[in-house]
């Protein structure tokens, strides 16, 4: 310890100095905790509000991309409907020489022709590449829709679901491997070729059965080699093919589950993990079988509205004057657009979300295509607890608006 020697009145005398003082006092840890408390709390609630922002956008982004998935496999299926290869006239099509017949198929006394329905491409005296069935409380329920449409199990089908069916050959022609202008071996690489449905049609300087243009013919894969060694197929001149493309026939609709715990039917208590999926579902040829094929989750809901020419052929280019959910029976060969609304969900529920005062309008007009979430309480308890939004598109028929236009033959 250092002494410091200091006089006072003439008199020595030694105190020690005392140390500095060192550490906070009691009022000062307080004032630095409550500091850090508010800074602690500041940065929790910053990453609260980003972790739900993120949350937010990731719903919002998974609706987006099952929304425009949904808008493309109906789009592109009406985009094709009624491309029959090359023929300009559906009803040129041959559909019976070759004896080609679908399973499990969708025709009944509502839903004409009865039988073969698939490959008919003319009903009632009409082309038939596109026809649809409305939604809504005058739609198709469980207890009927499998009169109309055999194919659909009633269980797989959601209650007023409306339905889009679509006709046509794919776009992409059969190849021709070794190059001699011979496509058998370009069917024989496909897979299940031998039942699957392929079309073949003439344009107007082909040679058909008969020398007829424009005319063509359906027939299974297998059969292709036996029909161009007899001279039934189509071909150019020179000898070489005509392209052959696969046949296709769509019916669109929403199921109740995406999962069933029990395959095939929806139903069960424990689809979907307990939490039921609404799923954009379709029929379509496998081969020669009509065969539900799940598409798209977390759809909820659709709308169809068809464009209506009714100029007469040439006469205004394939615009549409006026959109129907309903166009009468004469008017489906009329159709060139279709505007498609989906409505979809959040993949996940919140169960601090309430969408139970919210009216979804998928067509614009208040009645049409309305959807309220407390609608499916009674069997979905958590349906008001996901995000929800409208998508819409619309898309032509460019294969009738074609055939439309001044010139068209």
């Amino acid at each position: 310890m250092t002494l410091i020697t200091f006089q006072v009145r003439g008199r020595r005398s030694e105190r020690p100095l005392k140390r500095a003082q060192i550490g906070l006092s009691l009022i000062e840890l307080m004032v630095g905790l409550t500091i850090g408390l508010f800074l602690t709390l500041g940065m929790f609630t910053l990453l609260a509000n980003s972790s739900q922002f993120f949350k937010i956008q990731d719903d919002f982004s998974r609706m987006q991309e099952n929304a425009t998935s949904a808008l493309r496999y109906m789009g592109d299926s009406v985009r094709m409907a009624g491309f029959d290869g090359y023929a300009q006239d559906p009803s040129t099509i041959d559909i019976t020489t070759n004896n080609v017949s679908v399973n499990n198929d969708c025709g009944s006394a509502a839903n004409l022709p009865v039988t073969n329905w698939a490959v008919a491409m003319v009903t009632n005296g009409q082309p038939s590449p596109i026809y649809g069935w409305r939604g809504g409380i005058t739609g198709l329920t469980q207890a009927t829709v499998n009169g109309v449409f055999p194919c659909i199990l009633a269980t797989n089908f959601q209650a007023y679901s409306p339905i889009l069916v679509t006709r046509g050959a794919g776009g992409y022609a059969m190849p021709d491997p070794n190059g001699d202008g011979n496509v058998t071996d370009g069917i024989e690489e496909q897979d299940n070729y031998a039942n699957t449905i392929y079309i073949q049609a003439a344009p107007s300087l082909a040679l058909n059965i008969g020398g007829t243009p424009y005319a063509g013919t359906i027939f299974y894969g297998n059969q292709f080699a036996n029909l161009r060694a007899t001279g039934q197929t189509v071909f150019l001149p020179n000898g070489n093919d005509i392209d052959v493309f696969e046949y296709h026939a769509y019916v669109y609709y929403i199921r109740p589950c995406s999962n069933p715990a029990i395959p095939p039917n929806c139903g069960n208590a424990n689809d979907d993990g307990g939490h039921p999926i609404p799923t954009l579902v379709r029929q379509e040829l496998n081969g020669t079988t009509m065969t539900e094929v799940p598409l798209v989750e977390g759809v909820d809901m659709l709308s169809f509205q068809y464009g209506v020419d009714d100029y007469p052929s040439g006469s205004d280019y394939g615009v549409p004057s006026y959109y129907t959910a309903t166009p009468a029976p004469n008017e489906w060969q009329n159709v060139v657009t279709v505007k498609i609304g989906v409505l979809v969900r959040s993949p996940n529920f919140n169960i601090n979300y309430n969408d139970s005062g919210n009216t979804y309008d998928l067509v614009g007009d208040g009645i049409t295509a309305t959807y309220t979430c407390t609608t499916y309480v009674a069997t979905n308890p958590l349906a008001c607890q996901y995000k929800r939004k409208v998508f819409s598109q619309t898309f032509q028929l460019r294969n009738i608006v074609g055939r439309r236009l001044p010139g068209a033959t």
